[in-house]
């Protein structure tokens, strides 16, 4: 679960930010999509350990829990907002919660995996390497994210109604 959170996830994110490709939507999904299933499997070896050590009422699991089910809301979210900005040209509530939502998730699944450690009584090795990895991935998307929006030649796409996508400068998409 800890690898879906910590990196399948966020390298999923930057796909869709940094991928110029037909249907790059389409690959974030897919992408998306297996990092759901990685969750699962982790969920799922996570039930199965915590019913043969009698940890079930820790925050660990609890958290792990809640992230786990909501995680689940994430790819019809997505979808309904993709369905709406195709429809529309515009974004709506959907868009934040579908990527704010992701975001919040992320950072809560990566403090739980730390947790989780902990739990596990892990070496501290191993805790000090997922503490690397962890703000290694949350510097560079945080980077990747900073510049892509601040980057010369980058501009939103507003909308105009019943009209043709017009970026923020004036010129037609």
């Amino acid at each position: 679960m800890s690898i879906a959170v910590s990196l399948w996830f966020p390298l999923g994110v930057l796909l869709l930010r940094l991928l110029k490709v037909k249907n790059t939507v389409l690959w974030h999904a897919i992408w998306q999509g297996i990092g759901l299933v990685l969750l699962l499997v982790g969920f799922g070896l996570g039930s199965w350990l915590s019913s043969k050590t009698n940890h079930n009422g820790d925050t660990h699991i609890i958290l792990g829990i809640v992230i786990s089910v909501l995680f689940l809301f994430m790819p019809a979210i997505g979808w309904f907002h993709h369905r709406h900005f195709s429809a529309r040209g515009n974004t709506d509530y959907k868009r934040h919660i579908h990527v704010w939502g992701g975001r919040v998730l992320l950072l809560l699944g990566v403090i739980n995996g730390g947790t989780g450690l902990s739990l596990s009584k892990a070496p501290t090795s191993g805790m000090i390497a997922y503490g690397i990895l962890t703000a290694v991935v949350g510097i560079g998307y945080g980077y990747i994210w900073f510049r892509k929006g601040r980057q010369p030649g980058f501009e939103r796409v507003k909308a105009r109604p019943n009209g043709p996508f017009e970026m923020e400068s004036g010129t037609k998409a």
